[in-house]
């Protein structure tokens, strides 16, 4: 559309109209992080204040001191969002909250700001449920760690204060030690290989590190550890090279490679997480004990008594009040 060239300042407003629209969905996805940053810094000045009114200055010097999540700058709140609910369904099973719960939630996280609390109440649902978890979680490490709190969830990024959020404070010492790498063996090995990691792989670190084990650790750490933290024979071979001896290995190669065919037949639908892996060996391990009760003659009936005992029971009940 071509404007009269006796007006200029028309043509100008229509220019910046045009730069609004285009800019103006990624400046509201980068500004509701921005926003997420300046709730969670808020709250850990809350948290130090002990509940009373926390001083303007303290938030401004906090805010003076950088970004806390500088390194997710650009990504927008809906998909810090959508990366922590992948992670909390794998880390626990609990119903979200309701909408007025999380309001009520947010509220006393921040009881002297209403300005925030309008903002709040504008978000999608599984950002307003991020933004308390990641608040929460703040909160309790400030009031835990006062002094190192702004720079342990600086350290953290949303990603690992989401991972402090579903499995625990402790994590956060051991994430920000040992760097964001070790956030892979949560992500792919859930409590049990977490649990390994802390009570093998750590203790031996010096070893592991010299005999280059650590790094093909953390690089694929489900190859070394199943989903209950227990060690394949693959990690007994690789341990042995730098000198750590394992006392106990899952048994033999063939459970190794059933675990490995589940996994890779989860990964086609994009379900190859811990908990679908660990449903994947049960009902495998059932299979393998009904196969080997039809070849020795026993009756498969006998695997599902515990499960239809308690329906024989209350039908039998049932008969007997008709009868009579």
């Amino acid at each position: 559309m071509r404007l009269p060239k006796q007006h200029p300042r028309i043509a100008t407003a229509w220019l910046a109209l045009l730069a609004l629209a285009v800019l103006a969905p990624s400046s509201a996805f980068a500004s509701k992080l921005s926003w997420l940053d300046e709730v969670v810094q808020e709250v850990i000045v809350e948290a130090k204040a002990g509940g009373k009114v926390a001083a303007h200055g303290d938030v401004s010097a906090l805010r003076k001191a950088g970004r806390l999540f500088a390194n997710e700058a650009d990504e927008s709140l809906e998909a810090v969002a959508k990366r922590y609910d992948d992670l909390a369904r794998v880390g626990r099973r609990v119903e979200p909250p309701s909408e007025a719960l999380l309001s009520s939630k947010f509220a006393r996280l921040l009881p002297h700001d209403p300005d925030a609390v309008r903002t709040f109440s504008n978000l999608a649902p599984a950002e307003k449920r991020l933004v308390v978890e990641m608040g929460e979680t703040a909160q309790r490490l400030a009031r835990r760690y006062p002094n190192q709190a702004e720079t342990m969830i600086r350290q953290l990024g949303t990603e690992g204060l989401s991972a402090v959020r579903v499995y625990g404070d402790d994590v956060a010492e051991v994430l920000v030690k040992e760097g964001p790498e070790s956030l892979g063996v949560l992500r792919k090995t859930g409590r049990g290989g977490w649990k390994f990691f802390n009570e093998t792989v750590l203790p031996n670190k010096k070893k592991l590190l010299a005999a280059g084990v650590l790094g093909a650790f953390l690089a694929d750490p489900d190859k070394f550890v199943d989903y209950t933290g227990r060690a394949t024979e693959f990690a007994v071979r690789e341990f042995a090279k730098a000198g750590v001896h394992l006392a106990t290995a899952i048994g033999g190669g063939a459970s190794r490679g059933l675990e490995g065919a589940i996994g890779q037949t989860l990964a086609a639908y994009g379900l190859n997480t811990p908990i679908f892996r660990y449903v994947g060996m049960a009902a495998a391990t059932l299979v393998v004990v009904m196969a080997t009760m039809v070849l020795v003659g026993l009756p498969v009936a006998w695997v599902f008594r515990p499960i239809t005992w308690p329906f024989r029971k209350l039908m039998g009940h049932g008969h007997k009040t008709h009868a009579a």
